[in-house]
């Protein structure tokens, strides 16, 4: 499943809940994004948490190296594959 990503959060809760519905993979496309906030790094987390709870595959793409730079502050980079 490919979810085309913004900057609001709830495209994320859309692939949360591909993944509670049992998808096995799930790949967000970030090419539109410039950067993200606070909502979308607690979802990117709750995401994550989720994905690691049902050891599912999450692929984020097209993230620039912005975007990149801050997930890695975050320690998030760790938890999904680029």
């Amino acid at each position: 499943m490919v979810v085309r990503m913004t900057a609001n959060a709830d495209w994320i809760q859309d692939a949360v809940q591909k993944i509670n519905g049992g998808e096995p993979e799930v790949m967000l496309d970030f090419a539109d994004v410039t950067r993200i906030d606070g909502n979308v790094v607690r979802a990117l987390e709750e995401l994550a948490d989720v994905a690691a709870e049902r050891s599912v595959k999450v692929e984020l793409h097209s993230v620039n190296v912005d975007i990149y730079r801050v997930l890695k502050q975050l320690k998030l980079t760790d938890r999904f594959t680029f």
